[in-house]
């Protein structure tokens, strides 16, 4: 069986879900072409280039996806594969084309018969890869269609995760785990971090891949599991460091991440380790990095202020004396995308609700020594905080003696 993914039943829900929003905005239909929203309602995914792609999904009647005709025939096939939806695919052959892409784009909507539509973008593309063309909006209303801003929909729509999302984050916080085990096991001094995380990607995904038989990515166009990003010592207290310029040395503080996709979604599962007996300083501040991390989970629940929680982690910071040495926030949301809403900052409005999923992470970085931070993912239950991701915290089951 492939990778599993949410089911019809689940997608059909998100569509009457939107549809009974649709109906209350006094719109007749709505045309999605932000990728994560598009696969959000159809289980369906494509390489985003230049070539616009786009979901019409009427509030009675059949969706259609608008869609280049290099996907022809592979549409169908992952229609099939992953229970979508969307049966009718209406193909143009190009970009930019003899008569421009959004054009016909617009000619497929009025010939819908619908008189109000909702877009998620006045553009009717998203602008890669050199995207140039007139705007859907402005082309829906030479057509005597009136154009409605979607706005916030889908994000509200994703803000909160059915169960089924939840047990695909957990499968992914599964294989993050171990993902994490076979990047221990292979790290040792003298090793550049890029070889280690070869190696544990190809097992893992061998792995994963006789679990599922096939394993199959449902968004991205190769899978990985794990990876260290160029967090080696002192270029682990670059937070977004992007590589290290000289192997692993004993001594060295190490980060580490993991999070495969699973039909679609990312647990986030993040650890700093230890490649020998690190030094005092080293320990001190990866014991008030735990700390911050706790501040953050005592405040978790149901109705909090999400800005709460990045404050508390700041107070306990000033306590700790370490405020100086954050450079972001608390964490992020979850889901079908690495960082999305909601945001785990001071300045985000709005309460944690029963459903949220989040990243946990509050960091300390020192310059010329490391980075200091464990990135869990977490669920907000009725009860407060669940731990999606399972994977050891303390620093001696952190430290790699070898």
């Amino acid at each position: 069986m492939p990778t599993p993914h949410v089911s019809p039943s689940e997608l059909a829900r998100r569509a009457s879900t939107l549809r009974s929003r649709l109906q209350a905005m006094g719109a007749q239909a709505t045309v999605i072409t932000e990728p994560v929203n598009v696969f959000y309602l159809t289980n369906l995914s494509f390489i985003t280039t230049e070539r616009p792609m786009a979901l019409f999904l009427p509030i009675d009647g059949e969706p259609f996806m608008f869609i280049p005709m290099v996907e022809m025939g592979h549409a169908e096939h992952r229609a099939r594969l992953f229970d979508s939806p969307v049966k009718d695919f209406r193909y143009y052959f190009d970009y930019p084309g003899e008569r421009h892409v959004m054009e016909l784009l617009a000619d497929q909507i009025a010939s819908s018969g619908v008189k109000v539509v909702a877009l998620d973008s006045p553009a009717g593309a998203p602008g890669l890869y050199g995207y140039r063309g007139p705007k859907l909006s402005e082309l829906l209303e030479r057509r005597g269609i009136k154009v409605l801003e979607l706005g916030d929909t889908m994000a509200e729509l994703r803000l909160t995760k059915s169960e089924e999302e939840v047990r695909l984050i957990e499968e992914s916080a599964r294989w993050a785990s171990r993902a994490l085990e076979v990047a221990l096991e292979l790290l040792e001094p003298n090793r550049w971090d890029w070889d280690v995380m070869l190696e544990a990607n190809l097992k893992v995904m061998r792995e994963m891949n006789d679990a599922y038989r096939p394993y199959t990515p449902m968004r991205t166009e190769v899978g990985w599991a794990v990876g260290f990003r160029g967090q080696v010592g002192e270029f682990s207290a670059f937070p977004h460091a992007l590589v290290a310029e000289r192997p692993v040395r004993a001594g060295d503080v190490v980060g580490v991440g993991a999070g495969p996709e699973v039909g679609g979604y990312f647990a986030e599962l993040e650890r700093t380790l230890f490649v020998g007996s690190p030094e005092p300083r080293a320990l001190e501040l990866f014991d008030r990095m735990l700390r911050l991390r706790e501040a953050a989970l005592e405040v978790m629940k149901p109705g909090v202020r999400v800005s709460e929680v990045d404050a508390a982690v700041r107070r306990r910071a000033r306590e700790l004396g370490v405020e100086n040495l954050l450079r972001h926030h608390t964490g992020h949301g979850l889901g079908l995308e690495g960082h999305e809403p909601p945001f785990l900052d001071v300045g985000y409005q709005g309460e944690l609700r029963e459903g949220m999923v989040v990243s946990v992470e509050p960091g300390i970085y020192v310059p010329g020594l490391g980075g200091f931070r464990h990135s869990d993912t977490v669920l907000i239950s009725r009860d407060g905080p669940v731990k999606l991701t399972k994977y050891p915290e303390d620093a001696d089951e952190l430290t790699l003696r070898r």
